[in-house]
């Protein structure tokens, strides 16, 4: 068997390559000592005990948060006031089951979820409160019933919105505008124009004020009765399906900070011009020639 010689450099090498191991083992165990490595265990990683992500629980928290980043209202101005309905201005017609009494569709249950409601509409109608400090009174058919009030009331201050104030009284129809065989809407609508009026003769301090409504008070108008206020131009008229706008809530602030007047003089021309309307919105009506 060949014999290899080691040489000079053959050791030298040799001993550099241990002191290299030597050297390189020695920092391993300090880093050990620095650094140990977690022992496997039963217990789980270090955030184990921290619930699971909850999207819906994250959902709410950003809508929490968005609530209160909302800009601060201003004091009460009691001489604005905005006349609120409900059905078709905050709730989307059909989405809340009604039945008619006495020519009055009203909810089947006594009281209204926030699900039914459209948020973004509840949003505008702050907006007008924001800019104005108008206080709000409910015209809303279903202001007849507390358990209703107190939930529309609920939802409301749930969106950091001012609760209601007050509602309107409620009257009854006008017996000879029943026996004229009108179409019940204009019955109805002229009975709450009548309805705001009463409730404005009662608070005179106030100076300005909207209606909200779904009604076209065109139709009130057109057969208004001495001491009922035209309600035609201090009205939005909201689509009932896609609720109160941005565009309406701008309306309406226009309304309040720079209230329309109708003279004395121009009531008879203003009471021709909501017949005509009314009876132009007639003619398009489904049903009719």
């Amino acid at each position: 068997q060949a014999c290899r010689v080691q040489s000079p450099n053959d050791a030298f090498w040799g001993l550099e390559i241990r002191k290299g191991r030597a050297m390189s083992s020695e920092p391993s165990q300090k880093r050990a000592r620095q650094a140990p490595k977690a022992a496997a265990s039963d217990e789980g990683g270090l955030y184990d005990w921290l619930p699971p992500p909850d999207p819906e629980k994250d959902a709410a928290a950003k809508a929490a948060a968005a609530k209160r980043e909302k800009p601060k209202l201003p004091p009460e101005e009691r001489s604005r006031v905005i006349f609120l309905d409900i059905d078709g201005v905050l709730v989307p017609a059909g989405a809340v089951e009604t039945i008619v009494v006495d020519g009055v569709a009203l909810p089947v249950r006594g009281n209204i979820k926030e699900s039914a409601f459209n948020i973004t509409a509840i949003g505008n109608l702050r907006h007008i409160v924001q800019h104005t400090g108008a206080i709000i009174v409910l015209s809303s058919e279903w202001r007849r019933s507390e358990t209703m009030k107190n939930s529309i009331a609920s939802v409301l201050r749930g969106h950091d919105v001012p609760s209601l104030q007050d509602s309107t009284p409620i009257l009854q129809p006008r017996p000879e505008l029943q026996s004229q065989n009108l179409d019940p809407a204009i019955v109805w609508c002229e009975r709450r124009a009548r309805e705001i009026g009463q409730w404005l003769k009662d608070h005179k301090e106030v100076t300005a004020w909207v209606a909200l409504d779904d009604l076209d008070f065109s139709w009130a108008d057109s057969v208004r009765m001495p001491g009922t206020p035209f309600v035609k131009c201090r009205s939005v008229v909201s689509n009932p399906h896609q609720c109160f706008t941005q565009s309406d809530a701008a309306q309406a602030v226009r309304i309040l900070l720079d209230p329309p007047h109708v003279s004395e003089d121009a009531a008879e021309e203003e009471m021709a011009e909501a017949l005509r309307l009314t009876q132009e919105a007639l003619s398009r009506a489904p049903g009719r020639t």
